[in-house]
């Protein structure tokens, strides 16, 4: 558009200038200017429009809408979206290999935070991962207080859930993972950290999760 209003201009001053220029100039030839500039501006505009849905503009992408991220595999080879759930905020930990969101709790002195990562592995794989994750840190943060529950199943919205809870000083959490359609597995963590914070509720966490995965 920016063409079309130059040129526009131009074709302006131009007329301006001849006016003044030459005022014998006939009303015939006035007309004729008039129309020419008529003609040429639409044939700016058609070309300037081609350009741009060549290039993409005016057409809005995924990573631009709020709210909304794309989450892509080590390799990129595979992404889904991913919706950020009513009443977080986007983390600064974000990023296209694992996409995290936050909502700080009453008084500001803890906060529950959630992260998605999409894994290009069998949910065996992903299981394993996950819980030598909950391993070490429970033995780098806790004295011997952590505990680990056994992994069970759950079905949430469209999918089934794996998950086990764990919990250690100031702090529990949620690891859960569900395959979806493209071969890919989510792997989620959800983590209550600090104090002030409403018991985790896992029944209600998953249905946030799997709301939140658009694949």
């Amino acid at each position: 558009m920016k063409k079309v209003v130059i040129l526009g201009l131009m074709i302006i001053t131009s007329i301006m200038m001849v006016g003044c220029g030459g005022k014998e100039k006939t009303e015939d030839d006035e007309k004729g200017a008039a129309k020419q500039s008529q003609e040429d501006i639409p044939a700016v505009q058609e070309a300037d429009l081609a350009d741009a849905g060549q290039s993409g503009e005016g057409e809005p992408e995924t990573g631009g809408i709020d709210g909304v991220s794309t989450l892509c595999t080590d390799d990129k080879s595979i992404s889904i979206t991913v919706n950020r759930p009513e009443g977080f905020e986007d983390s600064e930990f974000s990023s296209e290999h694992q996409v995290a969101f936050q909502k700080v709790g009453e008084g500001g002195a803890g906060s529950t935070q959630i992260s998605l990562r999409l894994m290009a592995e069998d949910e065996n794989s992903v299981m394993t991962t996950a819980q030598q994750e909950v391993e070490y840190l429970l033995s780098a943060n806790s004295e011997g207080t952590g505990v680990v529950e056994e992994v069970q199943s759950q079905p949430a919205g469209s999918r089934e859930w794996s998950y086990f809870t764990y919990s250690l000083d100031d702090a529990e959490g949620i690891r859960s993972w569900t395959p979806l359609s493209n071969g890919c597995v989510v792997s989620c963590t959800v983590e209550n950290l600090g104090t002030g914070l409403e018991p985790m509720n896992v029944e209600g966490m998953l249905q946030i999760l799997d709301g939140s995965i658009q694949e």
